[in-house]
């Protein structure tokens, strides 16, 4: 390590060189406070590790993340350069097209982490940095759900909602978190690097906390006018309170910003040139353009002159009085005066037949005879929310011009209402000039999402973030699909719908108790006890009680009888108590039964990894056993987000032979042999 360069509330971050690649580097090295919290390190370790996968010229890479002894830490990038929390603290309020190239970059760097499913959380000036060559660069993907004082949490410590000045109302809430809550995030900090300021603040981070998801947002332009209305336009669609109301993606957002049109004020441009040239160096300098100015002809330099000679001079001068002469004007003007009415008399006698037709266009886009002379100046009108029609009459009277420019989505206007318009409402322009609008196409029809095979709630859930309402339940016996989970939707998946519609399902009821499928046996006499467990579990028994006794004739480990017994018809979530075999009388038993630490009672720590999750959403059982305290289930059909990537799991028991099992949906994913009295355990190769 060769310096500290940096810290915060939850790292401190050195630079150093990086011997074997012979390069500079910062190593992040988390708090010995953050250290003891095991659930906070796993989700630090998994945010960090996914983030190294992200190769992106606006991410900040991770070169590798560990562990020496107590001493967590992260290897990244070296940036040489200014958080943009710093630059907009210095500067205040950015150029706007500075602005929104920044905010470009950034959204281009979290559409690459979306596209692998990772989502920031924690979008903020802060984590943007600037390099000298104006590259921004967005990090801190690692400790995204930290917990800070500036942070609020859900019910699960270990996850972390975002900053508060920047963080989404659904967040604020603890609700459903998707991509578009990093969209709202750099909606905010678009708005702060445009206005010097975030948008709600308070005394508290409950205060602010509120205001994110009651308060409606002053729009930036009516702080600063020189904001563009298009750039203005985006960052209150990306800050929308509902997630449906905002873009549906980054690439959508990246796409409005290259469109954003920036005016620039040419004879303030001009006098402001002028007067910083002036002060420069004391002498006033003119940057307007050659005609607008009475310039004197430039002089003939002498060295042409004189290569001259007085009979090429004089040739000069005979040509140019025989191509000025008199006699050519009055030709060339009675030329011009006869063409006219001639041609005119020519065309009419050609189509004297048909009926005049105007050019649609030109009826919409250019002022009538009864308008304002062209070239005085008049006010613009305000046009949003006008269809083509009433703007063309507003617009016509002034001699101002109709153009259309976009056709966009809006959850504001009607279909054919004018969204946004430039010149604004009140500008003084000069009459014959163009009034550029953006029309609107009505509301996005969004994508129904697939819900067949989530559960009830579920599927709810999912239906609400996409904007839509679950409509009727109807319910079906099937022999393939969980009780309680989608059988089938209306409309299916994929169909393009206007948020705010009811999509119908239908849910199974499971087998049907007639059909032969729902009668099942169940046979474990001299099946080992592992595998017995396991056969229990896929078939959805509950394991009941487990006893030992001394036999002769069953294996040592095997179950020597039932209950209910062998070949008994067993319903779905029937528990099943086993009796296993200690094998004949004087047979040596497992270590567990001889070793005092058997009877050591202890908890175990295990990361259930999400990753085998075939489902968005799926539900989670977990069951625990050991020689003394038999068979248990601590986890049973808990309903989890694949997007979670893992959850962090303490199991207690006794003894060093303990085994844990997870289910998805129902199908056996891990097996962990865990050590209680250490509080170890290792994974099995299934």
């Amino acid at each position: 390590m060769v310096e500290k360069i940096g810290e915060g509330r939850m790292a401190v971050v050195f630079k150093a060189r990086d011997r074997f690649l012979n390069r500079m580097v910062a190593i992040k090295i988390l708090r010995p406070e953050f250290t003891k919290d095991a659930v906070f390190i796993e989700s630090f370790r998994r945010e960090s590790q996914m983030a190294a996968g992200l190769s992106h010229p606006n991410i900040v890479n991770i070169y590798d993340v560990g562990k020496e002894g107590n001493i967590n830490y992260i290897v990244m990038e070296l940036m040489e350069g200014k958080t943009l929390a710093e630059v907009i603290k210095a500067e205040g309020a950015l150029d706007p097209q500075r602005a929104a190239g920044i905010a470009r970059q950034v959204a281009s760097a979290l559409s690459a982490a979306h596209s692998h499913h990772l989502i920031h959380r924690d979008v903020k000036p802060h984590n943007i940095m600037l390099t000298a060559d104006g590259t921004a660069k967005i990090t801190d993907f690692g400790i995204a759900k930290a917990v800070t004082g500036e942070t609020l949490v859900g019910d699960q410590k270990e996850t972390v909602m975002g900053s508060v000045h920047y963080f989404s109302p659904e967040q604020a809430r603890g609700g459903y978190v998707d991509e578009r809550s990093d969209i709202y995030s750099l909606g905010i900090v678009l708005y702060e690097m445009l206005t010097g300021k975030v948008p709600f603040d308070g005394e508290t981070a409950v205060e602010v906390a509120v205001k994110h998801m009651n308060d409606e947002m002053v729009p930036p332009r009516q702080l600063v006018p020189e904001i563009p209305q298009d750039l203005d336009d985006i960052v209150m669609k990306a800050t929308a309170k509902l997630q449906t109301n905002r873009y549906r993606n980054m690439d959508e957002m990246i796409t409005a910003l290259s469109l954003v049109r920036y005016k620039k004020h040419a004879e303030s441009y001009i006098a402001a040139k002028e007067e910083e040239a002036a002060e420069g160096t004391g002498v006033a300098v003119s940057f307007r353009h050659p005609k607008a100015e009475e310039a004197p002809e430039p002089p003939v330099r002498e060295s042409r002159r004189s290569a001259r000679t007085e009979d090429e001079d004089e040739e000069v001068r005979s040509e140019k009085k025989k191509f000025l002469h008199p006699q050519r004007y009055l030709a060339i003007i009675i030329a011009v005066l006869l063409a006219v009415p001639v041609s005119s008399f020519v065309y009419d006698a050609l189509h004297k037949d048909e009926p005049v037709q105007q050019d649609p266009a030109s009826q919409t886009q250019t002022a009538t005879p009864a308008a304002v002379e062209a070239g005085k100046t008049v006010t613009v009108p305000d046009v949003t929310g006008k269809t083509m029609v009433e703007a063309e009459e507003l617009l016509r009277p002034l001699g101002l011009k109709l153009q259309i420019e976009l056709e966009l989505n809006s959850d504001r206007f009607d279909s054919g209402q004018i969204m946004s318009q430039s010149p604004s409402s009140n500008s003084v322009v000069k009459s014959g000039q163009s009034v550029r609008v953006n029309i609107s196409k009505g509301k996005a029809q969004e994508t129904v999402p697939n819900i067949v095979g989530k559960t009830q709630s579920s599927a709810k859930t999912v239906l609400q973030t996409y904007g839509y309402k679950l409509g009727s339940v109807g319910q079906s016996y099937h022999s393939e699909i969980a009780k309680g989970s989608v059988i089938s939707q209306s409309p299916a998946a994929g169909t393009a719908l206007a948020s705010g519609a009811t999509v119908n399902i239908v849910v199974s009821m499971g087998l049907d108790p007639a059909s032969e499928a729902a009668a099942q046996t169940l046979n474990l006499v001299e099946t080992p006890l592992d595998d017995a467990l396991i056969i229990l579990q896929n078939k959805g028994l509950t394991i009941g009680a487990i006893t030992y006794a001394y036999n002769a004739t069953v294996p040592q480990g095997s179950v020597i009888s039932q209950n209910p017994g062998a070949g008994t018809i067993v319903e779905e979530g029937t528990a099943v108590d086993l009796v296993v075999s200690r094998g004949a009388e004087g047979t040596e038993q497992p270590p567990e039964e001889q070793d005092p630490d058997s009877q050591t009672q202890g908890s175990v720590t295990i990361e259930i990894n999400f990753g085998r999750a075939e489902t968005d959403w799926f539900l989670l059982r977990v069951a625990v056993s050991d020689p003394i305290n038999g068979s248990r289930t601590p986890i049973s059909n808990k309903q989890c987000d694949r997007a979670n990537y893992s959850e962090v799991v303490t199991l207690n028991g006794s003894g060093r032979d303990g085994k844990a099992y997870v289910f998805f949906d129902n199908v056996l994913v891990y097996e962990y042999a865990l050590d209680f009295v250490d509080g170890t355990y290792s994974v099995a190769e299934l």
